[in-house]
């Protein structure tokens, strides 16, 4: 199993916190050492409010087991456009980025690396954008977060980023999403290539093509997540995850959905998957464990 790119020393945070420590400074650049074999946790915050956004991502730095919090864009996009009886166009593209990036300094400050996503309406989250929006948007917020420290100049707006690592999560089937893989390394962001199908889980020989793809595009890390319907679908997606993980030069990572999914979850390292996604608070997809749960289980069984 190859590890995530963007990972802070998760095995000297853990110990620090274990010990009892009253701080903790992770290399913002050193990747988990603790057992090559230990998927790595993220923790998805969906909120919108300020103030809540700062006291989640401060809760789930705050448990000690957390590698990475994945910030979920999607419903802050969704709060403006419920209050735009017109929605979302093209023309307010800057104003919808400038609006994440007002926020970015209350997620940085919980001090972990952040995965931003904008999950669209085409594949199962809360943003009914275009295509050319997403594109757009995510573009702005690249540029927004390329530096790593202190304040970014976006059209006169000061964006406080904190000393963190970013990376960004590009949906492989949006129109140009190589190019904006392209544009994110060039401000300096890890890029996850996803894929997501609520309804059923693709074939075998779809999965493949999708994971060659997404590595063919130059992103960082291959995730996949599939809602099976029988065992079945669960042993295809599991068999598709550890064929990629051989074959790719990248880190992988497969997730089987729901309750029948499970096994996706706890035992995907098994398989190659380089991280599991966990809950505190609510879910972001179904079949997510509570992350005091899935750690637990995590630790005895890589250590």
């Amino acid at each position: 199993m190859k590890q995530l790119p963007f990972l802070h020393d998760a095995a000297g945070r853990r110990g620090a916190v274990d010990s009892s420590m009253t701080t903790a400074t992770p290399a913002a650049t050193t990747p988990a050492v603790a057992d090559q074999r230990r998927p790595a946790i993220i923790v998805p915050v969906q909120v919108t409010a300020p103030e809540e956004i700062a006291r989640q991502c401060s809760a789930i730095a705050d448990t000690g087991v957390v590698d990475v919090i994945e910030w979920r864009i999607d419903p802050v996009i969704a709060s403006i456009a419920h209050g735009r009886s017109g929605g979302c166009g093209a023309a307010d593209s800057q104003a919808l980025a400038e609006a994440v990036l007002g926020l970015a300094g209350h997620v940085s400050g919980a001090g972990l690396p952040v995965l931003i996503t904008l999950r669209t309406k085409f594949e199962g989250g809360t943003a009914d954008v275009s295509e050319d929006v997403y594109t757009e948007i995510l573009t702005t917020v690249s540029a927004g977060l390329s530096e790593s420290s202190g304040l970014s100049e976006v059209s006169g707006l000061s964006v406080p980023t904190a000393a963190v690592t970013w990376a960004l999560d590009v949906e492989i089937e949006r129109r140009g999403a190589a190019e904006l893989i392209d544009t994110a390394h060039g401000q300096g962001l890890a890029v996850v290539a996803s894929h997501h199908n609520f309804a059923g889980t693709d074939s075998a020989e779809v999965l493949e093509a999708t994971f060659t793809t997404m590595a063919a595009a130059g992103a960082d890390v291959a995730k996949i997540a599939m809602m099976p319907t029988t065992r079945g679908d669960v042993a295809d997606l599991l068999r598709a995850t550890a064929l990629a993980e051989e074959a790719l030069e990248i880190p992988v990572l497969g997730i089987s959905m729901g309750q029948l999914g499970r096994t996706s979850r706890v035992m995907g390292a098994d398989f190659g998957s380089c991280a599991t996604f966990a809950q505190l608070g609510e879910s972001s997809a179904p079949g997510q464990i509570a992350v005091a749960d899935l750690a637990g289980i995590v630790d005895r069984l890589y250590g």
